[in-house]
């Protein structure tokens, strides 16, 4: 759950018009297990709120595009490292899911009566592989720092999401995309095990110093870091909230639990130990 930048140029996110889109819809609704989005009453949504809403679902989106392309590359830097087949596997899935998650806010967004668009060219490149141990390190730095990281995070803050959301077609949507997030850290610590607890001191030196950065960055593109004391929330941020769309204050309370309860635990677990603060990760 990110934000984005407003002076990114954005083309319109394509969803069908080849013969593959009835496969594709498949995989979105799960060959049907997965329920269609429910119809939204434009009474459900006050009109002083809906730019709001589609600001801020339009992000979400974003972070969720940004997704497939690092899970993507991620997969295949996987197999250049030769894991186990069920660890591909996994990762294979992981795209699948982030796909999906592109496309459940897609409906979301017709459904609040715009088209969604997509960042051109705003995740950064691939960096060119070099076939040393240098760049096999960074592959898995990266790997924890997007995974055991951003997605355990993620999956926290969907899951408060969830329930703080009355909106039908909200609750739809963050109950589909939380159902994949809550395995994606899990994903990213398995594969980690394989490599990171064999590092030297010095390696995990720096891939500590590389979490905390992610972290600083995860608590900047929520909102944070959080300088005040806990206050009431406004009657614009309940409202918001009711449309999946927690503000900062809550978002931040979550991350920081989050970071002391689960994260730093499952990172010890690695050989990694990070000291962090609750309510700043600065």
């Amino acid at each position: 759950m990110a934000g984005s930048c407003e002076k990114t140029p954005r083309l319109e996110l394509i969803r069908g018009g080849t013969r593959l889109h009835q496969v594709h819809v498949q995989r979105v609704r799960r060959d049907g297990s997965a329920v269609d989005p429910p119809e939204l009453d434009p009474r459900d949504i006050p009109p002083a709120l809906m730019q709001d809403a589609r600001n801020g679902w339009q992000r979400l989106l974003e972070s969720e595009y940004e997704s497939v392309v690092v899970s993507g590359w991620m997969t295949s830097a996987l197999a250049r490292l030769g894991v186990p087949l069920d660890i591909l596997g996994a990762f294979g899935r992981v795209v699948e899911d982030e796909i999906r998650h592109v496309d459940v806010c897609a409906d979301v967004l017709q459904r609040l009566g715009v088209n969604a668009v997509i960042p051109k060219d705003a995740t950064p490149p691939v960096f060119a592989w070099k076939d040393d141990a240098d760049a096999d390190e960074q592959v898995i730095a990266g790997l924890v720092s997007f995974f055991c990281v951003g997605e355990l995070m993620s999956a926290m803050e969907f899951r408060n999401a969830l329930q703080m959301a009355r909106l039908p077609l909200a609750q739809w949507a963050i109950g589909e995309i939380h159902r994949d997030e809550a395995f994606h850290g899990a994903f990213g610590f398995e594969a980690a095990k394989l490599f990171v607890p064999h590092w030297k001191p010095e390696a995990k030196a720096r891939l500590v110093k590389r979490l905390q950065d992610e972290l600083a960055r995860f608590e900047r593109r929520i909102g944070g870091p959080l300088n005040e004391d806990p206050r009431e929330l406004t009657g614009k941020e309940k409202d918001l909230a009711e449309l999946g769309l927690p503000p900062p204050p809550v978002m931040l309370g979550v991350f920081y639990g989050a970071v002391e309860s689960q994260l730093l635990p499952r990172l010890a677990d690695l050989g990694l130990e990070m000291n962090i603060g609750v309510g700043s990760v600065r």
